[in-house]
């Protein structure tokens, strides 16, 4: 080939300019082009020359290629062509702009042909409307057609372990993805018709005129005509859903659930909320017991109150029909705050496990339902059928089944707050698991949870390694400044802003207790009341909020603070874990005296003093200088747990535990259950931590039989530092468990509480002897307690009580030496399979 030979080029793509070809020595020649733009990402440039070389294609990021060692005298022909490694993307700016001119051009049409109708009417030439009239019906398809663009976005399903980084990068920015998403998502599809809810007939059987069900999977009634209406959705075969029932729907309500055979109603919601009427109330109450509803005859044959939810067991019986009676079970779930969502996703996870509890293969659809049956009715039946999605596949689509959720029911998922709350309740799920136990299963499970295999570590570990530690979650600003350090016996155990207890100044308090005014924490930020500090720390009961009071013990400079607290939040338990000083180590003042002793403005006397084996009861009277009311609190000192890190002997914890629910009337009484019991050690902690587990663990156990050591534990640990920081504080809980609920005759029963024997005592003189009694720790309790009474010390003596007991202790005995704890008639956990799972 010489310089005079021949080429030709061929160009095959758009926006490149037209190819050069220069030659570069005799044999060889250059071609190179320029490219104006990409539609989409980067490609790569090919080219290709005929007579083909050995080289075969060309490829190259940039049009540029070298053709050499090619034959003289001949003549070549090259075709440069670009191929796209990714998808074009194009200007979906002008698409959207394009649409909302059409939509705009053809609602101007619109109003146009709807003027010149008007003008023909008027004019009585009605007739030659029929010409205009397929126009009419063009742009009213169009703005149909236009109603229909799809708004979802491409939001893929999310596998299980990509839930926690997923919700990361939503809740970023102030949330900004989660409202992007949720706001994208038609709150109504207008493609299905409301005809049936729009009746005038019908209208009053609506709790609110703009939550209607759809005609297509409407719940019709079985009286035919026109009284088949009830503002009900089927949703899949999964249950109806039905705003609350109104005083006079109340009857179509149950006619409803007679119907589908439903034998589970869940309601979602209270009969009134900010003095709102939310739902009537269809089902007898316990005084009443029976209830007619037009033609259906409502029975309660139980109720079952628990802190968050409440089961009823009623029978529904129709008059009209000689069938018989049938039981459905009413779950009713209370802790859905007025405003806003629950702050903790586990208990709708918990709600989820009673109402399965319950299901059987006989049972029809389950009813749900809160005030509209859309919005926590949509998050509850979103986050179930979520659960069944990761357990079958291992991933989630919560985007997509909010959206055919409403399309079965509008604004299924109300607001933005429920669709972030369907995303942690899933995150607590898939970390966390089901860890609840039930008392019939409980030993059987435990020895599960601790069998090893080789060097593996055990279930049991593996459960406690999963507690979150919440370090430094939450602000300790008021703790940390230079007035309130000296106050702290420990700098890394200080209470968090959100949920330390308040002292108010002497100045500021009113006639009576504050207790009551503080209905809710206090916020992270600075109180606008000036208050003084105290390392002490709101713990949440199995009650209520604020059912327990966690604090360091005392310092000298802080007694009077210590004793201000409990009189002013009328404490009355004080439960006390260690002794002044242990290993010549001071873990708190004495804040007591058996005479009178005035600490600042605070004066305390003992009114009398009895001790048992394990512990030593006083009674505190604490009294302000300024006012005149005194207040009255009973203080429990444990002596079983000094110099060592945990107690001995489980039993001897327990036995002091139940002795204070006993005569604190914790069990029964509402009003003492409000109450907060404090408790302390030296760090407010260590010790606390497991006192006030066992506490919540205990209520629990007496009133579900179930436990859950698991979620009790991360509870703490979320409301202050240093709660059950170790396993052997964890496996202790287990253990003490084991000691509370033994199992005879293969069922579990409450362990005989041994009778208080009371004795008049020199307080000196117990403290002495229980230190050494506690040198002997690997004896048994009983040998401990025969070393107590042989101790020689004559007040200590095995004698007949100077002091007679009290009537109230005798019955206490009593009770509690025959009470045992009934089996659960029901499984209502998945206790042992949870179990396998962690």
């Amino acid at each position: 080939m010489s310089k005079s030979s021949l080429f030709s080029l061929l160009l095959i793509g758009p926006n490149i300019s037209k190819p050069e070809a220069r030659f570069i020595s005799s044999n060889a020649f250059r071609v190179n082009c320029t490219l104006f733009k990409w539609n989409g990402g980067n490609g790569m440039f090919h080219a290709e020359i005929f007579p083909a070389s050995d080289k075969g294609i060309y490829k190259n990021e940039t049009c540029f290629f070298i053709f050499d060692n090619l034959n003289y005298l001949t003549t070549y022909k090259v075709e440069v062509f670009i191929i796209h490694l990714g998808l074009f993307q194009y200007n979906d700016r002008a698409v959207l702009g394009f649409l909302v001119f059409l939509i705009i051009l053809t609602s101007i049409a619109l109003l146009f042909v709807l003027y010149k109708i008007y003008l023909l009417k008027r004019k009585h030439m009605f007739f030659l409307s029929l010409s205009i009239m397929p126009i009419f019906v063009f742009l009213l398809g169009l703005i149909y057609i236009s109603s229909l663009i799809d708004t979802l976005l491409p939001v893929e399903p999310i596998s299980a372990d990509a839930l926690v980084e997923t919700y990361k990068k939503k809740i970023a920015d102030e949330g900004r993805l989660f409202m992007e998403e949720f706001q994208s998502i038609p709150r109504i599809f207008s493609n299905y018709t409301v005809k049936e809810a729009k009746k005038a007939e019908n209208q009053s059987k609506n709790r609110y005129v703009d939550i209607l069900p759809y005609d297509y999977n409407r719940v019709p009634l079985s009286n035919g005509g026109r009284h088949d209406y009830i503002n009900a959705s089927f949703i899949e075969i999964r249950s109806n859903l039905i705003c609350g029932p109104k005083e006079e729907t109340i009857g179509d309500f149950w006619r409803m659930t007679w119907e589908q055979n439903t034998s589970i109603i869940v309601m979602v919601t209270r009969c009134e909320e900010g003095n709102k009427n939310k739902c009537a109330q269809y089902w007898p109450s316990a005084e009443r017991e029976t209830e007619i509803f037009d033609d259906f005859v409502v029975k309660i044959k139980g109720e079952e109150n628990c802190p968050d939810y409440i089961i009823r067991r009623l029978s529904v019986m129709n008059r009209k029909e000689k069938t018989p009676e049938r039981e459905v079970t009413h779950i009713q779930f209370t802790s859905w705050p007025d405003h806003g969502v629950p702050g903790d996703p586990g208990l709708l996870l918990k709600l989820r496990r009673r109402v399965n509890s319950f299901k059987n293969v006989f049972s029809g659809p389950i009813v749900t339902h809160c005030s509209a049956g859309v919005g926590r009715t949509g998050t509850y039946i979103c986050i179930d059928a979520m659960i069944e999605s990761l357990e079958a596949e291992g991933r989630v689509d919560i985007y997509g089944y909010v959206a055919k959720l409403r399309r079965q029911r509008c604004l299924m998922v109300q607001v933005e707050a429920q669709y972030v709350l369907i995303h942690t309740a899933l995150i607590e799920y898939n970390q966390f698991g089901e860890t609840e136990i039930s008392l019939t299963d409980f030993h059987s499970v435990v020895n599960t949870l601790r069998q090893k295999e080789g060097n593996e570590p055990s279930l049991l570990e593996m459960e406690f390694q999963k507690i979150p530690k919440f370090k430094n979650w939450r602000t300790s600003n008021t703790a940390s400044t230079e007035e309130n350090k000296k106050k702290n016996r420990n700098s890394s155990v200080v209470p968090y802003d959100f949920n330390r207890v308040l002292i108010k100044l002497e100045e500021d308090i009113s006639n009576g207790s504050d207790a009551e005014e503080d209905e809710d924490y206090s916020s992270d930020e600075e109180d606008e009341i000036p208050t003084k500090y105290i390392n002490a720390s709101y713990m949440d009961g199995y009650w209520c909020p604020k059912g327990l009071i966690a604090a360091q013990g005392p310092l000298s400079d802080t007694v009077a603070d210590f004793l201000q607290m409990l009189y002013q939040h009328r404490v009355k338990t004080v439960v006390m874990l260690s002794d002044c000083t242990e290993n010549g180590q001071e873990f708190c003042s004495q804040y007591w005296n058996d005479e009178k002793k005035e600490f600042g403005e605070m004066v305390v006397e003992v009114k009398e003093t009895d001790t048992f084996p394990t512990y030593i009861r006083r009674s505190l009277e604490i009294q302000h200088t300024k006012r005149k009311e005194s207040h009255t609190t009973a203080q429990y000192q444990f002596l079983k747990w000094e110099g060592n890190e945990l107690p001995p002997n489980p039993c001897d914890l327990i036995d002091m535990m139940k002795s204070i629910r006993q005569n604190g009337g914790y069990k029964n009484s509402q009003e003492n259950r409000g109450a907060p019991v404090v408790t302390h050690c030296n760090d407010g902690s260590s010790r606390s931590g497991i006192f006030c587990a066992l506490w919540n663990i205990l209520d629990s156990a007496d009133t579900e039989k179930l436990v859950d050591v698991f979620q009790v534990s991360k509870h703490l640990r979320k409301e202050r530092q240093g709660m059950i920081t170790s396993l052997e504080q964890y496996q202790f809980l287990y253990a003490a468990l084991e000691v509370a609920f033994p199992v005879q005759n293969g069922e579990v029963k409450k362990s005989a509480t041994t009778p208080d024997t009371v004795q008049v005592i020199n307080e000196q003189t117990a403290l002495m002897s229980a230190t050494t009694e506690d040198q002997e720790v690997a004896e048994s309790s009983q040998q401990v307690e025969q070393k107590a009474d042989a101790e020689p010390t004559e007040a200590a003596k095995p004698t007949e009580p100077t002091e007679p007991m009290k009537p109230a202790e005798t019955t206490m005995t009593s009770e509690s030496s025959e009470q045992t704890e009934k089996a659960p008639s029901e499984s209502p956990t998945n206790g042992p399979a949870v179990s396998v799972e962690v």
